[in-house]
């Protein structure tokens, strides 16, 4: 007999979560809080009495919301125990959202579903983790509008909705979606120590619900699907690709003019697109689209005393930081809610590349934590740096640093872009490398166990474009899965001369060799789209 009934999937669709009850026998959770209650330092992991608690009915619902055989579970077993000793003295405070992982994406990325197994029973106040019903479809909702938002919003009460604590008892199991907004609780209430293990899944496939038919999705793909939440609780439909040309992914995006730097962010409803002209690079002008394919020029972000010769766009949180490099090696950060109204955060001095990212401590970094960035300086064109501080506005006079990565034969690293590729410890740089004696940059890759010190060596990344692609910027992302845009020259017709124009391209990571492959195609766009979410 399944695990679950038709019922338990129909709630964690509607709710975001499910409960299993009973699922742990009494003396396996009684030999697992003993260990616990002995105090080892590493939590459980690994204990086998603590493994134990991962029994096979639990895993037979997880497997049940995946849907074998489309995608079938690896069956490992343990958790992360999440304790919450008594503290009486403690003042009650509202619990507040939160999604789990530095940057969730809109699509599973290194997990799909969380597992609590509750190991004691929870009082009211006594420790209870508390779910937000429903939250995980507002959450989606907005991303739909801005892919990186989440981690700011997810707090905002029009956006969780109430939070519920769960009022467990031994051996209860709580599976929620990898969107679900959630929080612990103190434990005011229990002198007993609360006991649960936190354990994450994904399926051995990557997710994507693309264009099947509704009543053929498993329940992960439904809870993952924009075109079923859409249809099914009335939210905002995906944005359609323009299906009338292809023109500007076979001969790349035409401005009017040659393209010089540029960055690209998802914010707000639409792409936008920041960029200037090789002709008049000191003018930093504005684009947006719905569908990336054709663009409306609004009002220009700034004039710049030098020519700007590098840009990117980076979002954590609800601000938008933007570091936009000039030609005589200063950097202005500058930040925006909404993609129009910019204020100079700082300027920092002798930086020819100058990328923000938030690095979260202990994941893709053990070195480096909080805002970071990562720089190339006129002194060593080879080498990139990584600084990092607290506040953005103090980033000029940041002195915590470390040489990120050091490019081989003294080559020039010319752009540089980073953001993880699963979860949030594996991630990938991406730099544009100009070879002694050369003209052009070429596009060059490392996965390093720790990003502000990259100890391995970088490999060439491989492109099936007819031309050199640069300057990768990443627009979404999903499990080992980048949308990408870049710029190459492209061959147009009647014209005499290639022109510096955008394209679209995506990178699966999971391959053997990765490669950057154009979508130079309605269809391949549209499968791209699909994977990350938009569709």
């Amino acid at each position: 007999m399944p695990t679950l009934s038709a019922a338990d999937h129909e709630h964690f669709i509607e709710h975001g979560y499910v409960v299993l009850r009973e699922v742990v026998p009494a003396d396996t959770i009684e030999a697992a809080v003993a260990y616990l209650e002995a105090g080892p330092d590493d939590r459980g992991i690994g204990a086998d009495v603590v493994t134990a608690c991962t029994t096979d009915k639990m895993l037979d619902g997880i497997a049940e919301l995946f849907g074998a055989p489309t995608y079938t579970l690896a069956r490992r077993r343990g958790g992360s125990d999440m304790p919450r000793p008594y503290q009486p003295d403690r003042e009650w405070t509202a619990p507040v959202a939160h999604v789990d992982d530095s940057y969730p994406t809109t699509m599973p990325n290194g997990w799909a579903v969380g597992a609590f197994i509750f190991l004691t029973r929870v009082r009211p106040r006594g420790g209870a983790f508390v779910v937000f019903p429903g939250s995980y479809r507002r959450y989606r909702e907005l991303l739909n509008g801005s892919c990186h938002c989440i981690k700011g919003a997810a707090a905002i009460v029009e956006n969780s909705g109430a939070g519920q604590p769960f009022l467990a008892e031994p051996g209860d199991v709580l599976l929620f979606h990898h969107l679900a907004g959630h929080t612990g609780s103190d434990n005011l209430a229990d002198p007993s120590t609360r006991h649960a293990l936190l354990s994450r899944w994904y399926p051995e496939q990557r997710i994507v619900p693309g264009a099947k038919p509704f009543d053929h999705m498993t329940t992960i793909e439904k809870v993952n699907s924009a075109r079923y939440l859409a249809q099914r609780f009335s939210l905002s439909p995906p944005v359609e690709s323009a299906v009338a040309t292809s023109t500007a992914l076979e001969e790349g995006l035409d401005l009017g003019f040659r393209l010089g730097a540029y960055a690209i962010l998802h914010q707000g409803g639409c792409l936008h697109l920041l960029a200037v002209s090789c002709d008049e690079p000191t003018r930093l002008r504005h684009w947006t689209s719905d569908t990336g394919l054709t663009w409306s020029e609004g009002e220009q972000v700034l004039t710049s005393d030098q020519p700007i010769t590098s840009m990117h766009l980076h979002q954590y949180d609800l601000d938008v930081m933007l570091a936009v490099t000039g030609s005589g090696g200063l950097t202005k950060l500058l930040c925006s809610t909404d993609m129009y109204r910019w204020q100079v955060v700082t300027e920092i001095a002798d930086t020819s590349v100058s990328t923000p990212w938030f690095v979260y401590a202990n994941y893709p970094s053990k070195v480096a934590a909080g805002r970071a960035l990562f720089e190339v300086t006129s002194e060593r064109p080879d080498h990139l740096r990584c600084r990092w501080g607290d506040e953005w506005s103090q980033a000029e006079a940041w002195e915590t640093a470390s040489v990120a990565l050091c490019s081989a034969d003294q080559a020039s690293i010319d752009d540089v872009t980073i953001a993880a590729h699963v979860g949030d410890s594996t991630c990938t740089l991406v730099v544009d490398l100009t070879q002694k004696h050369e003209d052009s940059s070429q596009p060059w890759f490392v996965q390093p166990a720790d990003v502000a010190v990259a100890d391995q060596p970088l490999q060439p990344l491989e492109h099936d474009a007819p031309t050199t692609p640069s300057r990768l910027r990443i627009v979404n992302r999903a499990r080992n899965y980048w949308l990408v845009t870049y710029v190459r020259a492209a061959a147009i017709k009647g014209a005499a001369a290639y022109q510096q124009r955008l394209f679209w391209g995506c990178i699966d990571w999971s391959e053997e060799s990765p490669m950057l492959r154009e979508l130079n195609t309605i269809a391949a766009l549209n499968e791209a789209r699909s994977i990350v979410g938009f569709v």
